[in-house]
């Protein structure tokens, strides 16, 4: 013990979100930011649930795979929570934390395929940005959020997101400061398509003329090597208005070799890289032929519905959106594929009793998993079943329910869909074998 408040400990483990353990006695101790085989130093921060929390003090002894972080903002900054670590390392860790959670599961791999990564910088397509103006210091801060807080950090530039001219957020956080309606302004969400980049503005009420001209010249001095787009979001489920340039391209990202429209509110995956690696093992395990009836279950704007269109003739694509289901339709029309699109609820176990029989089965269900979805999934005994999941806790508890009734697990792999965070993606390709014939 150094003081009252501070502890050495050694550091044996990680938690799932990248946290370093610690154990002393019978306490526990989780401590952000440290790694295996590390001491450190660290403040108490107070007990939740038997276990304590604190704060890294100082590293006492590193651990082997300890690296400097790359972005200046990252002790404050709360996007990301693994940069300290060497990103093989970071996979490592990713590959084991789903292995940990099939095996708590009772579930076995037979194939493990090697994890599908890229670039770990300068991948993230979509974010969102926080603004806000304080009176006390009467000035604006553009950031993320820190860390388990409300408060922003400022950042200059992000190492996660594209290395594009426009992404200067000092040259933003400095413009909006000049405007008179500078407290009106409280996000920017980044949308960088593979044709051009979109920034949203959110607002709390109209910017006046000089306010949008102001930023649209800023946008134009900008704007040399990326075609950038600026939009005003007022809310309240009102549409976006573009005010820079006077006609904006329509935004298209590409996956397996076609444009795939894309609205500025659909969910997309945020790795282009990876996303296209992953469509193309999706189609490789999944094999769909010509005559395949395949359902493609929390189907988003397509990633995974549109290459199946392009192979069989009889895909069904799900959502509960009504303007996501729209949006499916008029993509498979204007990419002249045979595709049904479905709106459904499918939180709601039932909801696809009235579809035909499916040969093949994908989804990618939100964090959540698809609890709901395993009954129907079970009643149906699908040929194949290709599970995509941004949960690994969740899956296993799903594929659980799966393995209980006749499915097996033939091959699984990770994704690294988010280097630098804890958060990773696992493609799961089941068969269904009938427990009475062996």
């Amino acid at each position: 013990m150094v003081t009252a408040k501070t502890l050495q400990l050694n550091i044996d483990n990680m938690t799932s979100d990248g946290q370093g353990v610690a154990r002393l006695g019978r306490d526990v101790y989780f401590v952000p930011g440290a790694l295996p085989g590390e001491q450190v130093t660290v403040r108490l921060d107070g007990r939740r649930k038997k276990v304590w929390m604190t704060r890294l003090v100082s590293i006492e002894q590193p651990a082997a795979d300890r690296v400097i972080p790359d972005c200046p903002h990252y002790q404050r900054c709360g996007g990301c929570d693994l940069q300290h670590l060497a990103y093989p390392a970071q996979v490592n860790f990713k590959q084991q934390r789903v292995e940990r959670e099939f095996s708590r599961q009772g579930l076995v791999v037979p194939e493990w395929a090697p994890p599908i990564t890229a670039e770990p910088w300068g991948y993230r397509r979509k974010a969102r940005l926080g603004v806000r103006f304080s009176k006390d210091k009467q000035r604006n801060f553009l950031g993320f959020r820190e860390a388990a807080s409300e408060h922003l950090t400022n950042i200059d530039r992000c190492p996660v997101l594209p290395a594009l001219p426009a992404l200067d957020w000092m040259r933003w956080r400095d413009g909006i400061s000049t405007l008179q309606g500078r407290d009106r302004i409280t996000q920017i969400e980044v949308v960088a398509a593979d044709n051009a980049l979109a920034l949203v503005f959110r607002i709390l009420k109209p910017l006046s003329l000089a306010d949008q001209q102001s930023l649209c010249s800023l946008a134009e001095s900008l704007s040399a090597d990326s075609s950038l787009q600026l939009w005003l979001n007022p809310g309240r489920d009102e549409p976006s208005v573009c005010i820079f340039p006077q006609q904006p391209v329509e935004l298209v990202h590409f996956v397996d070799e076609q444009p795939l429209k894309m609205q500025l509110s659909d969910f997309f995956q945020v790795n282009g890289p990876v996303n296209r690696a992953m469509v193309q093992q999706a189609l490789a395990w999944l094999q769909p032929q010509k005559e395949d009836v395949i359902w493609d279950l929390f189907a988003g704007h397509g990633n995974f519905s549109m290459p199946l269109a392009r192979r069989c003739q009889h895909v069904s694509a799900v959502e509960v959106q009504a303007d996501m289901v729209s949006s499916l339709q008029r993509q498979a029309e204007s990419l002249a594929l045979s595709l049904h699109a479905i709106e459904a609820d499918l939180s709601n176990s039932g909801v696809l009793a009235h579809l035909p029989a499916p040969d093949k089965v994908l989804l990618d269900p939100p964090r959540a998993g698809a609890a709901a979805l395993m009954q129907e999934l079970n009643a149906r005994k699908v040929s194949q079943v290709l599970y995509v999941s941004c949960d690994a806790a969740t899956l296993a508890r799903d594929l659980s329910t799966l393995a209980a009734a006749g499915y097996q697990i033939e091959k699984a792999g990770i994704m690294d869909m988010f280097p630098q965070t804890h958060h990773v993606e696992t493609m799961v390709l089941l068969s269904y074998r009938d427990k009475r014939r062996g």
